[in-house]
């Protein structure tokens, strides 16, 4: 899926031509390092059999550093090892399928997705990418890793950042072995499809929203933006009759900024006083589970979830779905 992605600069070097020397290519590396904003990793000039032959970068900080060459086919190529420095896209990355946790690879966690060994290292991600998804010889070009300028070394990289380190643990999982999200007909289904992931969020007015202190007894889910949460809720509050099931709201920003998450201290204010537990997604996974779970536009409406003692999700509703359906809904979740 983000392969290809990955690999768009080395696709569009592939081709014919008289190549630079090595130690050309460097120089032009070094240049990019010196003018970027995290630290730039490679190979060094040589990984294997494989010399530096390429490097490029764009304006949203991800540069690579190319091993080999290729043979341009009718849709491209890619080279034999890609390494890719790019900072963390919080978004992207709520929404990963396919990622799983590998054991620490230089001291930083370890992640395949798309086809590729993923390392988090401060907030920034290096990717070495080898053709034919051969992760063992990704592990060793990884143990050559080196900062531009630096001498090689085999010391520990330095360690994620703490949200960063959140976000891939969403994605991947915490422990070496955990499988993230997968699509549909990549994983086990339906069995753990309905049942609510575990999440950790900031809560409006101060304190945590801790998924697990809602296990154990039926509780109600209302997801999306500030207008969709305290609607959902209200309308629920009105038709919840005796016992009333624990009533949450988790609000998210399906269109703000990816780089920037807003402050809880912006969602506050737009919020006001609310009157259950409400939770920010600022890292906006939890919340993306719930419309992928409902298959519901963020754009047109909410989600309000009803969720068991269990955990499992046993219905859903839009949050501007009619009275009587969510009347249906709280009836069933009393039984």
């Amino acid at each position: 899926m983000w392969l290809t992605a990955v690999l768009m600069f080395a696709v569009a070097g592939c081709g014919t031509g008289t190549s630079p020397k090595p130690e050309q290519v460097e120089e032009r590396l070094s240049e990019i390092a010196a003018g970027a904003e995290r630290p730039v990793y490679y190979l060094g000039p040589r990984f294997r059999d494989w010399p530096l032959t390429e490097v490029g970068a764009d304006d949203t900080g991800r540069v690579d550093a190319i091993y080999g060459t290729c043979r341009a086919v009718v849709d491209g190529c890619s080279p034999p090892v890609d390494v890719i420095n790019q900072p963390l896209d919080f978004s992207a990355w709520s929404m990963a399928v396919g990622c799983s946790r590998l054991p620490p690879v230089r001291g930083v966690p370890a992640a395949h997705f798309g086809g590729a060994l993923v390392l988090l290292t401060g907030d920034s991600l290096v990717t070495v990418a080898v053709t034919g998804d051969d992760n063992a010889t990704a592990v060793a070009a990884a143990e050559q890793l080196r900062e531009v300028g630096a001498e090689l070394s085999r010391a520990a990289l330095p360690p994620p950042d703490t949200v960063a380190l959140q976000v891939i643990e969403a994605a991947c999982g915490k422990n070496p072995g955990d499988t993230g999200r997968m699509e549909p007909d990549e994983g086990p289904e339906p069995v753990g499809e309905m049942q609510v992931p575990d999440f950790t969020v900031g809560r409006l007015g101060g304190g945590d929203l801790r998924w697990t202190a809602y296990l154990g007894k039926p509780v109600v889910v209302v997801v999306g933006d500030v207008p969709h949460v305290l609607t959902g809720i209200q309308r629920v509050l009105a038709l919840t009759t005796s016992p009333r099931p624990a009533v949450i709201g988790l609000v998210w920003k399906p269109f703000g900024s990816k780089d920037a998450p807003a402050p809880i201290a912006e969602i506050e204010q737009e919020a006001g006083q609310v009157t259950v537990p409400v939770g920010y997604a600022a890292i906006p996974r939890p919340a993306v589970w719930f419309f992928d779970m409902a298959e519901v536009d963020a754009a047109q409406s909410g989600v309000i979830a009803f969720v068991n003692a269990d955990g499992a999700v046993i219905r859903h509703v839009r949050t501007d779905a009619p009275d009587d359906a969510i009347s249906a809904a709280l009836d069933r979740l009393a039984r």
